[in-house]
């Protein structure tokens, strides 16, 4: 064997380690990214990752609005507005996302907002 050939296989093996270490940590990231998008007025209020239950409340110019994020979904668990369409939209997670009509959506028009779930797999 020759001192290139050595070479070229010590490089092979080598981009064959970082392509499988690439892959892995880009397979991971896109099963860790699964967040919930709250706009207000269309603009961006609050992004949090899912997995860590918690509570977000919105009490701005009157208006209230309760979101609670579980460890792979939201629900809409309180709101002032007139109608409260927004609390019988129920629960988005991500075993129902891609069957509900308004797939990652829940939006309360009167209080001007919109809450999103985002699949980490999403393009």
């Amino acid at each position: 064997m020759k001192k290139g050939d050595i070479f070229i296989i010590i490089f092979v093996l080598f981009m064959s380690v970082i392509s499988v270490f690439k892959m892995r940590t880009m397979w991971q990231s896109d099963s860790a990214y699964d967040y919930v998008n709250i706009n207000i007025n269309g603009d961006e209020y609050k992004r949090v990752v899912l997995g860590k239950p918690q509570t977000v409340v919105i009490n701005r110019e009157g208006k209230y609005n309760e979101i609670e994020i579980k460890a792979n979904g939201v629900v809409m668990r309180d709101a002032n507005c007139d109608n409260k369409d927004c609390l019988q939209q129920g629960e988005v997670n991500l075993d129902n996302i891609n069957s509900r009509i308004m797939t990652g959506w829940i939006i309360c028009l009167p209080n001007n907002v919109s809450i999103e779930l985002v699949n980490g797999v999403k393009n």
